[in-house]
């Protein structure tokens, strides 16, 4: 009821002319990580929360990922390390 997700829920998002977010959402980047780097913290942790979550297929099951953005690619990447023995990964 009070969730609140930047872009998604209760929250305008960076296409919005003007955002505002809580300090703790901000993070420095390295001086010595590139930007073309950088900018994948945010899908790869996306990705991962997937794991987070527990939404991966038991044994002898199988899960799809369609799309093939970076996110879809970043997202099937995670899972393909993390699935259970026995289950199958296909990426459309």
């Amino acid at each position: 009821p009070n969730r609140r997700c930047l872009g998604i829920v209760a929250k305008d998002g960076c296409m919005a002319e003007k955002i505002t977010l809580p300090i703790s959402n901000l993070h420095k980047v390295p001086d010595s990580m590139p930007d073309k780097i950088a900018v994948f913290a945010e899908p790869l942790a996306a990705a991962c929360r997937i794991v987070e979550q527990g939404c991966l297929p038991g044994p002898g099951e199988r899960m799809a990922v369609i799309g093939d953005g970076k996110l879809g690619l970043l997202i099937t990447e995670v899972l393909s390390r993390s699935l259970p023995e026995g289950s199958t990964l296909v990426h459309f």
